[in-house]
């Protein structure tokens, strides 16, 4: 009977330290900040690329004529925290691209392009003739972010698979974006600043094909747009 009466005794014991021990809790929060602040791009010299006045006595009458490479700088400036950000690019004319011309010079690698995913329209004459298509090729040894040189870096604007870029362009319509990476990373960097020196070729159709008899201003448009990582 002894046995019985200390057992249940102890059985009690430990029922009332249960009943009377604290709940212990554990707490989760979600945190962040809708920020009115954003990445901002600009362009040097207003965004306008400008080839002055092309003579067509100076041109060829029977083949395509490359008219060169020219600079222009895009700059993206994010708030002072920094953050991961690329760009894309988007053909604003690419009805009036001349899908038979190559041009030359037209990569970092100072290779070629002809397709209409890296070339853009320019315009047509008073007569619908596609004048010729030009390229967007970044400059891909001097690019910076912060101040320090980086290694311009791309993939897919969808679901990027980050690479080193070796020519410089991105697919337009915004297939493709580019960003920053430390040098020898594929890894997209933060950063306050970036710098990325832009080159556009331009190549046009030979003037018998053009066919002009009046004055024609070139009319190439783009958007660059900057998405957040």
């Amino acid at each position: 009977m002894k046995k019985i009466l200390v057992a249940t005794a102890i059985a009690m014991a430990l029922t009332s330290a249960g009943a009377n021990a604290a709940d212990a809790t554990a707490q989760l929060k979600v945190t962040g900040l809708l920020s009115v602040e954003a990445c901002t791009p600009t362009l040097s010299g207003g965004g306008t690329v400008d080839y002055g006045s092309i003579h067509l006595a100076g041109l060829s009458a029977t083949s395509d004529n490359q008219l060169g490479t020219k600079d222009v700088s895009l700059s993206i400036k994010c708030p002072d925290a920094g953050a991961k950000a690329g760009w894309t690019i988007t053909d604003n004319n690419a009805g009036t691209r001349a899908s038979d011309i190559t041009i030359t010079n037209a990569d970092a690698a100072n290779g070629s392009v002809n397709s209409a995913d890296q070339s853009y329209g320019v315009g047509e004459t008073a007569g619908k003739v596609k004048i010729g298509a030009y390229s967007v090729f970044t400059d891909i040894s001097n690019v910076t972010a912060d101040g320090v040189k980086v290694d311009a870096i791309s993939g897919a604007a969808a679901s990027p698979t980050w690479a080193k870029s070796t020519t410089g362009i991105i697919k337009n319509a915004d297939a493709e974006m580019m960003t920053v990476a430390v040098s020898g990373s594929a890894e997209p960097l933060s950063y306050v600043t970036a710098v990325f020196p832009l080159k556009v070729s331009l190549a046009i159709k030979d003037t018998t094909t053009l066919a002009i008899t009046d004055d024609t201003s070139l009319a190439g448009q783009a958007t660059i747009t900057v998405k957040y990582l």
